[in-house]
């Protein structure tokens, strides 16, 4: 018997999962007590969303504390390789620049509803970062947008979240935006200049962002969906429910 195909993720619920995502990475890198944790495996994966798409960062197996300022260096690279940073993956270097860099990737696939690597997309668009990053410049959302979404969607929030996608995705880490930037892009509280990133202090913003921890997983017996699976979805796969 052949099986529904189900309806793909609306605009709205992925609006929502990259404002709590974003919430998420700038509460590890910017609040927390200890210093800046850095996430270092940023993928659809490792975001957990619940019924009414409410988004957790999840799986800090490969989390690292980084102090402030300090750049790390390792021998063994670790993370999932089409989410990895540039210069973590061929230097080794780490900062929470590298989440900034993953977390954009993200963005990306929420937006065109492409996965971050795909071989059977014709070449010059197996490498979603490669083929989109041309087209990130020039905000063409036309060509960016999920077809699928049809004209279901709002235009600004769609540039809104490409601009933030091609400020992540700098291959340079300095030029990358903190995440606190980053969500004020989102929400539509702050346009960039292209040319140069600055960091003033009261981008922080108040303490907010929803991580999801293994012991809280257990004590309530979460059994939200992936977003994974929803990106799957955007590949002509089955998707959430709605």
């Amino acid at each position: 018997m052949a099986r529904r195909q189900r309806e793909p993720l609306e605009w709205a619920a992925r609006q929502k999962i990259a404002i709590g995502a974003a919430r998420g990475l700038r509460y590890l890198h910017e609040e927390c007590r200890v210093g800046c944790i850095i996430h270092r495996d940023m993928r659809p994966n490792n975001i957990l969303i619940t019924h009414d798409f409410e988004p957790l960062v999840g799986d800090f197996g490969l989390a690292r504390w980084q102090p402030d300022g300090d750049t790390g260096v390792e021998i063994r690279v670790i993370g999932t390789f089409r989410y990895l940073a540039p210069e973590y993956a061929q230097s080794g270097q780490i900062t929470e620049k590298a989440d900034v860099y993953s977390f954009g990737v993200v963005l990306v696939e929420l937006v065109t509803g492409r996965k971050a690597v795909d071989l059977t997309r014709p070449k010059g668009q197996q490498c979603l970062t490669e083929w989109a990053r041309p087209l990130l410049e020039e905000y063409a959302i036309e060509e960016l947008i999920d077809p699928r979404l049809g004209n279901q969607y709002l235009e600004n929030e769609v540039y809104c979240m490409l601009h933030a996608a091609s400020l992540c995705i700098r291959r340079d880490p300095h030029s990358r935006p903190r995440m606190s930037q980053v969500l004020r892009i989102l929400d539509g509280d702050m346009v960039m200049d292209t040319s140069y990133i600055s960091t003033p202090s009261y981008d922080v913003g108040n303490r907010s962002g929803r991580l999801w921890s293994e012991p809280l997983q257990r004590q309530h017996h979460y059994r939200g969906p992936l977003l994974e699976e929803s990106l799957e979805s955007f590949s002509g796969k089955l998707s959430l429910d709605k």
